[in-house]
């Protein structure tokens, strides 16, 4: 004779398993929470860039080029760089960004960097004393950088910019690049791959 089941012993272990569901989900939840802050990082991001010798928020000007008009050819001659940069950090504790540099990278690999710059305030378009951002947990901010850029090397352009920063640890941290080439049309809000 086949017994079955009966069905207060099928209700009980439903019940059951949902009681420990429910006591399971406070630490799993808990700990996806902890896993996901130790892998967070800090990051800079460049959200738009423009070449020439005015402020972006300045009428437009013949000495003001923006990123999709033609960027490589503008950066052959010394100017001025301005990058609206987007600063992340979604960890628990306070960061710094120092020492932000503007990187440049050419077809053949050749490489050079602009460290001289002067952080603006977006909003207020007010000079920002000193060179470094420090940011608290969980914030973010978006500040527009001014870098002057005096190419190393004769007759080339670069093809592609980053952002580098040091952080915490002393080590310079990367951001990614940012496409001279194919970056045409209007490149707010720019993601990295």
């Amino acid at each position: 004779m086949i017994k079955l089941p009966s069905p207060t012993h099928t209700i009980h272990k439903i019940a059951l398993l949902g009681v420990v569901a429910l006591a399971l989900y406070a630490p799993v939840k808990d700990l996806l929470k902890f896993t996901e802050s130790v892998l967070a990082k800090e990051s800079i991001q460049i959200v738009d860039a423009s070449f020439g010798t005015n402020m972006p928020w300045q009428e437009d000007d013949m000495s003001f080029v923006k990123v999709n008009q033609n960027a490589q050819t503008s950066l052959s001659r010394a100017q001025i760089i301005y990058t609206k940069l987007r600063f992340s950090n979604p960890t628990q504790d306070p960061q710094t960004y120092r020492k932000i540099w503007l990187n440049f990278s050419h077809e053949n690999g050749d490489q050079e960097y602009t460290t001289d710059y002067t952080l603006y305030n977006t909003e207020t378009r007010q000079r920002l004393i000193g060179q470094s951002v420090q940011l608290g947990p969980n914030s973010n901010i978006e500040v527009i950088a001014a870098y002057r850029f005096i190419p190393s090397y004769k007759n080339k352009s670069p093809v592609s910019m980053s952002v580098s920063w040091e952080g915490q640890s002393l080590l310079r941290n990367k951001a990614c690049e940012y496409d001279l080439a194919s970056s045409a049309g209007n490149t707010f809000q720019y993601q990295c791959h």
